[in-house]
């Protein structure tokens, strides 16, 4: 059962990510200019998260219950923690995209798919089927990586094109202060909610006997990750 549902979330997200890359090419804005479109379309904070949770899905359904290595395991964070974050972003006013009407049928498949379904699937996927506990404190840490490295790329390439995925990080409109302050809340959101996780993974313990095939040895048995 585990399996299944981790071959539908990265079936989901590899079908959303296609959805989206067939969109960007039939946008206006691909058309008038394309290098600019796909720069945009790869920078995009719900694509990226979506390709890598395709690579955990596909992961977890070759070995559901598989321990992980440090890296896994902060990978494991960062699609948990960015998933949840992506679906309460779709219900703010900073969801980044034009207005609906504007969009093709194409597209407003791919919005569903990448920023509701995926979201949703991961999320479910773990608190039934874990695989569970794997999340650590240093592991935390460590998936901030990835929100901070986003982040510094959009500054980077909004200062060299003037072009910034969300209101909150235009330098122009907001100023360089304003900008650096919603930097830092974002990374202490985030740090927050995968807290939420770590808390949940301790709380909730190993998942329900029968769902994931035995491992052979017991948690404690493994000894630390760090």
């Amino acid at each position: 059962m585990a399996g299944i549902f981790h071959g539908i979330t990265a079936l989901a997200a590899v079908l959303g990510i296609v959805l989206q890359i067939m969109a960007t090419s039939e946008s206006p804005a691909q058309a008038a200019a394309p290098a600019h479109a796909w720069a945009n379309f790869f920078g995009s904070a719900g694509l990226q998260l979506n390709a890598l949770v395709f690579v955990m899905a596909l992961s977890l359904l070759m070995e559901p219950a598989r321990s992980g290595g440090p890296a896994w395991r902060a990978l494991r964070v960062i699609t948990l923690a960015g998933s949840l974050l992506l679906l309460l972003l779709q219900f703010t006013p900073f969801r980044g995209i034009p207005d609906f009407a504007a969009l093709t049928s194409t597209a407003v498949f791919a919005d569903r798919l990448l920023h509701y379904a995926v979201p949703i699937l991961v999320i479910t996927s773990w608190l039934l089927f874990g695989p569970r506990p794997r999340i650590t404190p240093l592991r935390v840490l460590w998936s901030l990586v990835y929100p901070a490295a986003w982040l510094l790329g959009s500054l980077v390439r909004g200062a060299a094109t003037g072009w910034y995925p969300y209101p909150l990080l235009d330098v122009g409109l907001a100023g360089i202060g304003p900008v650096l302050v919603n930097c830092l809340l974002v990374l202490l959101l985030w740090l927050g909610t995968a807290f939420v996780f770590l808390a949940l993974d301790l709380v909730m313990g190993r998942e329900p006997d029968g769902y994931l095939p035995a491992t052979g040895t017991s948690w404690a048995s493994q000894g630390p990750v760090r």
